[in-house]
Order: C-alpha cells, then structure tokens, then sequence
C-alpha cells in the first residue's frame, strides 16, 4: 500500500513538474517589465575608493533606457568620436563596447540588451595615478548619451 502512495506522490510530482514548465510565464513577465518600466531612466552610480597604493579607484553609472542596444552604442560611440577631449582606443560593435581615453583616464562603455527596445547602458571609469575621481565624469557622460537619445534620465538616490 505504501509503494501505491508512493508512485502516486511521484506521478503527481513529475505531472506538477511537467505543468509548471509548460504553461505561460506570462505574469512573471508582466512582472519584470513593470520593474523595467520604474526604472527607465533613473541612473545609478557607484564608486569605489583609492586602492592599495593610493591608486584610485573605479566609478560606474548604468542606466537603462527605452531604445534598442545597437541604437544606445551607435549614439554613445558617435559622441565619444565627436569629442576631440578623447580619444577612442578600443572598439567591439558585436559585443557593444568601446573604451575611451582622455591623458591617463580611461573608461570602457558597454550597452546590454534586456529586449527589443530596452537596454542598459553602462560606463566603469578608471582615474589615472594622481587624479580625483571620475564620478561626476561617468555620469555625466551617461546623461549626455540620455540627451542625445531625447531621453529623460535623472541620477537615482
């Protein structure tokens, strides 16, 4: 009697297994788009400290924005080469990422695809040997892509 419950509580196992599968993920989706849509817009930034040695560190801002990825790295990209204050040193269209370079600071620029029409745009800045940080630099650099998008972009809290 027991290896009769048994098989039982197996069958029903691998038959709920089988359902939660197959059927339509449609409100986790919902879900996740709805999170998307609150947070179109607002960028985030993060900064790392001096490093051992007195190095600087790292600054990141990331944004994400209602724009297809190759339409977000073909306008930062376009930006980086109009500006005559850096230069462009490494580019990589297929991964979406491209590394500028201004006297000793640098930064790297990737754009992520999350859909058709929504990607994130993230930048990691590095300051050279005796330089301040480049937190204000990353962010205004994201702002100035959300500008030129036409996209209303503001720094998060």
């Amino acid at each position: 009697m027991k290896s009769k419950a048994t098989r039982l509580s197996v069958l029903l196992a691998v038959l709920l297994g089988l359902a939660a599968t197959v059927l339509p993920v449609a409100p986790a989706d919902a879900q996740w788009v709805f999170i998307a849509r609150k947070a179109i817009g607002r960028v985030q930034h993060m900064a790392e400290g001096q490093q051992q040695g007195g190095r600087p560190g790292y600054d990141f801002a990331t944004v994400l924005l209602d724009a297809p990825a190759d339409k977000v790295f073909a306008t930062a990209l376009e930006l980086a080469r109009k500006n005559t204050a850096v230069r462009v040193v490494m580019q990589d269209p297929g991964q979406r990422r491209f590394q500028i370079a201004e006297g000793d600071r640098t930064a790297t620029l990737n754009v992520v695809p999350f859909s058709d029409d929504v990607s994130q745009l993230l930048i990691a800045g590095h300051a050279g040997p005796g330089e301040g940080s480049t937190a204000s630099r990353v962010v205004q650099a994201v702002l100035r892509v959300c500008k030129e998008m036409n996209k209303h972009c503001e720094v998060g809290g």
